[in-house]
């Protein structure tokens, strides 16, 4: 014994994830006048920056329904965006950006519950 005497395979096809979770919510704390809006929801979303981020300013993303543990935030910047992140904090509610110094264009999250 020990061998491997017989594989069942499944064939999965999927042309997409779809996204069926509650809407987030993004707040913002600059010492200027730095704006973020969100276009997503506790799965997946884009965050946009504009105007004047300074180093140390947050945005903080809330999730519509708190998790069991803290999930994993994958972040990545689109087309020509300058989002200079120093801190990604994530917990059960939400995720915390702390900003390094400029933030302007877009920021894209998928969150992945552990």
């Amino acid at each position: 014994m020990g061998h491997l005497d017989r594989v069942r395979a499944t064939k999965l096809i999927t042309t997409a994830i779809q996204d069926g979770a509650a809407a987030a919510s993004v707040e913002a704390t600059t010492a200027g006048n730095g704006t973020c809006t969100l276009d997503g929801t506790d799965l997946a979303g884009i965050l946009t920056f504009a105007a004047t981020w300074a180093d140390g300013d947050t945005a903080v993303v809330t999730f519509a329904a708190a998790k069991e543990k803290a999930p994993l935030v994958l972040i990545s910047g689109g087309a020509g965006a300058n989002v200079d992140v120093d801190t990604l904090a994530v917990t059960t509610t939400g995720f915390t950006l702390t900003a390094g110094g400029t933030c302007a264009g877009d920021l894209q999250y998928l969150v992945i519950e552990k």
